[in-house]
């Protein structure tokens, strides 16, 4: 399953908001003030401050992880390097749990997944390596390190933890969650699963079926 490891994030946050949330009052902003501000949805000046991570995740994930534009991304590369392990998710062990198949069966696939089998026997054969990265399952596991401001985090947040996210997206939001809730609580300790101010009408998760927000 995904990994996550904070690797930077902006020093003395807090003060750099206090001294940007003063600019538009002309006066000094207390911590109680930035809250406020946050809360009343002016998030423009949380873009002063960043915070960066090493993640590890399955290929499938990356490819949802790249539709949040505001997030930057530098990416393992399938022409510099090369893949050797895949990403199994729940859902399969307990696919294969009701249909009779072994956990070790499961588990084989994590190094003997068919389409990586043939991917490393390309590249052993001196099939370029960007050539062969055809061959590569979505669950194969890739590394990248992504960057965002506060704001494209906080924003980042409610959509990936949402109980309709998919699984491993969802686990890899909740580790970035309790990694920014640890080093910047001010901004982040918090619940961003507001499904009460959720307006996604298909979503059955936060309100009952036919119920008007």
């Amino acid at each position: 399953m995904p990994t996550v490891e904070l690797i930077s994030i902006t020093p003395n946050h807090m003060e750099l908001l206090k001294t940007a949330c003063s600019q538009p009052y002309g006066k000094d902003v207390a911590k109680k003030s930035i809250e406020k501000i946050i809360e009343s949805g002016h998030l423009s000046v949380l873009e002063h401050c960043y915070a960066s991570f090493l993640v590890k995740c399955s290929i499938r994930v990356l490819g949802q992880l790249t539709r949040h534009r505001h997030l930057s991304f530098t990416c393992k590369s399938a022409r510099g390097s090369v893949f050797d392990t895949c990403i199994i998710p729940d859902g399969m062990y307990d696919f294969a749990k009701k249909h009779g198949v072994p956990k070790e069966v499961v588990d084989s696939m994590i190094d003997e997944h068919p389409m990586l089998h043939a991917y490393k026997e390309c590249i052993m054969d001196g099939l370029a390596e960007q050539d062969a990265a055809y061959f590569l399952p979505q669950g194969v596991e890739t590394s990248l390190v992504v960057t965002g401001n506060f704001r494209a985090w906080f924003e980042y947040l409610p959509k990936r933890l949402c109980k309709r996210a998919m699984p491993e997206h969802r686990e890899l939001a909740d580790k970035i969650h309790k990694e920014l809730a640890k080093a910047a609580p001010e901004i982040f300790d918090r619940n961003f699963m507001g499904c009460s101010d959720c307006k996604e009408q298909s979503c059955s998760f936060g309100h009952k079926k036919g119920d008007k927000k």
